[in-house]
């Protein structure tokens, strides 16, 4: 029976899972031959295996093992053995020549030992040692790389072997394919964001590339998939019952989300008031510039998209990943610089990206480059309930910014069996750079949840207010090293007889989680907020 070794030639990875094509070549007698056909992994699966031979060549039968034949004595890993075998026997004889030779060197068994002799032996004792110690070293190197080549060996002998007997129609050699799914292999999109802050972005695609296999693809075409071979069935509707919701309490995870979005909501709305404005790029031009593979030609269905990478890539098994570039896109980008002073005392800069412009099926955390330098990472996940994205580029140098609590002063009218607490704050915003900018502030006022509880804002100072939220912005100018004062100012009322408690996350619905500001019913689901 001949064996045949194939080797991977081209590849289309899903999502998850890939379709392999081997390719062989194999001398065939006129009429019935016998091969196995090595190649497939232990991840492979058998039931896709196709095999593709030149016209005329017909298949009589095909088999699967899984495995050697133990009773083989031809096996690669049973000469391999036989190799070690020997190569420890003639190590153990040298070791043993050593220590008879410093054993030797003592005299102890010669009554009156010649002091020529003598001399002679330990002249010649070092080059003899030293001869053998290097045949000894010599040999466990050999060892070493023949124990590599058998366990290299023993797994390539226990994997699936296909046995096919084939029926040609006179003497020659013969290419084929073998084509099969494997499910140890996949690819994971990896997004960047470039950009100077002075032009549009830069949104690159990339590709990382995995697989398991235990075998290095080496030089193979290579196509990416969008989609994951799911399995047939249709989606089927169940009934949907209507009945009268009892009262429940809030999840410890709705909870825990709806704090995390209040730690965001605060930046969200400056960033929802911010003024579009241009900043200006970094000087500087780069001597070099980053290395990068050409980008895949893409193809698209109904169903999914395909991307060609151009030339041929080798796909290393089980490492963290192999890296390629699929395509990039020219996004169109304003760019405002914000400050939250209650929550930071710096200012950042964002850009601002429109959610049209956002390719669908871009989703997910990509890295922000920000004149080649690593900025960090956002998501870019695009929220189809709002026209923008907006991309956090770091913190802007050369604005400065401050809080300060001039007042918080708490009385009683005894009359109205109330407490009032006043407060006060000052807020301070210098340009320290050499060029005129503009910059968005917020802040904001707490926002009563009972009607016993009443908010008046004192000193708005200019300020855009959104009642709903408490949000306040302001919108400045700044010319170079100027600095603005803004102003702050509120009081709270409430009966003395109870405590108040200020919290700092808005109620979210229990049901579908949508911020509801105080208000009784959900505005996205309509549900009743406890």
């Amino acid at each position: 029976m001949q064996r045949v070794k194939t080797t991977a030639g081209a590849v289309q990875i899903y999502r998850s899972g890939a379709d392999v094509t081997r390719t062989g070549r194999t001398e065939l007698a006129g009429g019935v031959n016998e091969l196995e056909i090595m190649g497939l992994s232990n991840s492979a699966v058998i039931d896709t295996v196709k095999l593709f031979f030149p016209a005329g060549i017909q298949l009589a039968d095909i088999r699967f093992r899984h495995g050697a034949d133990e009773e083989d004595d031809d096996r690669e890993s049973v000469k391999i053995r036989e190799r070690i075998a020997d190569l420890q026997k003639k190590t153990e004889v040298l070791e043993l020549q050593a220590e008879l030779w410093k054993e030797n060197g003592s005299f102890s068994g010669t009554a009156k030992p010649d002091l020529a002799e003598v001399e002679h032996y330990i002249e010649k004792l070092p080059e003899r040692l030293n001869g053998l110690y290097e045949e000894v070293n010599s040999l466990k190197k050999e060892i070493k790389l023949q124990q590599r080549a058998l366990k290299e060996a023993d797994r390539l002998e226990n994997l699936p072997v296909i046995t096919a007997v084939l029926d040609a129609p006179g003497a020659g050699t013969y290419d084929f394919e073998v084509q099969y799914h494997e499910q140890a292999a996949s690819w994971a999109p990896v997004y960047e964001v470039h950009t100077d802050a002075e032009g549009p972005l830069t949104l690159k695609v990339r590709a990382r590339l995995f697989q398991h296999t235990g075998e290095d693809w080496e030089a193979v075409k290579t196509s990416l998939l969008t989609s994951t071979p799911s399995g047939g069935s249709l989606p089927v509707l169940d009934p949907v019952y209507l009945n009268f919701r009892t009262a429940v309490q809030s999840s410890g995870s709705v909870r825990r989300s709806s704090a995390k979005m209040m730690r965001n909501m605060v930046y969200e709305e400056a960033m929802e008031d911010a003024a579009p404005m241009m900043m200006g790029a970094m000087a500087g031009t780069a001597q070099l510039q980053r290395i990068e593979t050409s980008t895949a030609e893409t193809e698209s269905s109904d169903t999914l998209t395909e991307y060609s990478l151009p030339g041929t890539k080798t796909i290393t098994a089980g490492t963290k990943g192999t890296m390629a570039d699929l395509l990039e896109y020219q996004l169109p980008a304003e760019y405002a610089v914000s400050a939250v002073p209650k929550m930071d005392v710096r200012a950042y800069l964002a850009a601002k990206v429109k959610t049209q412009d956002l390719p669908e099926d871009i989703h997910g955390t990509a890295g922000i480059y920000l004149n080649g330098v690593y900025a960090g990472e956002t998501d870019i996940t695009a929220d189809l309930t709002k026209d923008t994205l907006d991309i956090p580029l770091g913190k802007e140098e050369g604005i400065q910014v401050s809080r300060t609590e001039k007042k918080r002063k708490t009385s009683e009218a005894m009359l109205k069996n109330q407490r009032t607490t006043e407060y006060a704050y000052e807020l301070k915003i210098t340009n320290g750079k050499t060029k005129e900018t503009e910059i968005t502030v917020t802040d904001q006022i707490p926002v009563s949840q009972d009607k016993t509880i009443v908010v008046e804002a004192v000193d708005k100072d200019g300020a855009a207010f959104k009642e709903e939220t408490g949000i306040l912005t302001w919108k400045l100018k700044l010319e170079p090293k100027e600095t603005k004062t803004l102003n702050l100012a509120y009081k709270v009322s409430w009966p003395k007889d109870k405590t108040l408690e200020e919290t700092h996350n808005v109620p979210f619905c229990p049901e579908c989680g949508a911020r509801t500001y105080g208000q009784k019913y959900c505005p996205e689901c309509g549900a009743k907020i406890y």
